[in-house]
């Protein structure tokens, strides 16, 4: 049961690192063709991040407190263990209470600016408040996932 549950927990690290990783991708890729294909781009984004990136989150928590629970982990002896939850709670609140509004309101500001050349700058601004978010959720998943592989003992 241990490698199953292990096999799940670490595909679903494959598909949300991943996915999340192919973002900023997608984003440069609308942004330097055109304004339909920015919007199409964007819109694809939160179509893979709403059916396949936090599923696969969610997934991480239940396979990662299964885990803990089937091996026996104290998890106050276990620093790298403590660490990763605190920076998955803290990924969890960026993505959902900073990311997502800015990923959203850059999405809205793109579909205006393809009839509305006036809405540049604040397509811009928002443009770079959502990529900084991004790089920020990005930071702390590779941290989690570095702390998931070499399982470092600070305490």
């Amino acid at each position: 049961m241990i490698r199953l549950v292990l096999v799940l927990h670490v595909l679903g690290a494959v598909v949300a690192v991943g996915f999340s990783l192919s973002y900023g991708l997608w984003m440069a890729r609308g942004d330097a063709t055109g304004a339909a294909e920015r919007v199409f781009a964007l819109r694809t984004v939160s179509w893979i991040d709403r059916r396949l990136t936090t599923p696969a989150y969610v997934l991480q928590l239940v396979t990662g407190l299964w885990l803990v629970f089937l091996v026996n982990t104290d998890l106050l002896r276990q620093s790298w263990l403590e660490i990763s939850i605190g920076l998955y709670v803290a990924l969890t609140i960026v993505a959902i209470t900073r990311y997502a509004p800015a990923h959203r309101r850059q999405t809205m500001l793109a579909e205006q600016l393809s009839t509305d050349p006036a809405v540049e700058p604040t397509y811009r601004a928002a443009a770079q408040r959502a990529q900084r978010l991004g790089v920020v959720v990005t930071i702390l998943t590779l941290t989690i996932l570095v702390l998931m592989v070499t399982k470092p003992r600070w305490w």
